[in-house]
């Protein structure tokens, strides 16, 4: 008699055993498909790319909301709160060199400049240099500025 229960108890803990186990691959199956579902409905909502050459720089929400810069004819922009910027925002949550943006050939791309809140495109926090373009928006602290034709 005693064998008998010490049997069933080590096949019922087994078979505990390997129900965990089938539970956690299938929680992490379903946080795999959920994960590529984001990276699907992500790259869906993402405006297509406009093969518009951007001429202008505007701020289109926050403290400066109107403010504009041509940047058809430069190669760098330091955009930021401090004086020392070549677009300055008037915003208490950006830093006071918060971002670049350059271009490279006919493409434009934005850079954090280890700002404390972020550089957001499309929503987007960047880590290092993206490609943007006409009607993208770059959130800084509470500015969204875009480039325009």
């Amino acid at each position: 008699m005693d064998s008998t229960v010490i049997l069933s108890a080590r096949f019922g803990l087994l078979a505990l055993l390997w129900l965990f186990i089938l539970l956690a691959m299938w929680v992490q199956r379903k946080d795999l498909v959920r994960a590529a579902g984001a990276v699907r409905r992500q790259s869906a909502t993402t405006t297509p790319v406009r093969r518009e050459k951007a001429r202008e720089l505007a701020v289109v929400e926050g403290p400066l909301r109107g403010s504009h810069m041509e940047i058809a004819s430069v190669e760098d922009v330091t955009i930021g709160r401090g004086p020392d910027n070549d677009f300055q925002l008037g915003d208490d949550f950006a830093s006071s060199r918060h971002a670049r943006l350059f271009r490279r050939g006919s493409e434009w791309f934005v850079e954090d400049l280890d700002s404390r809140n972020g550089t957001f495109v499309q929503g987007v926090r960047i880590d290092q240099p993206e490609r943007v373009s006409v009607g993208t928006d770059i959130k800084m602290g509470s500015t969204i500025v875009r480039l325009v034709p």
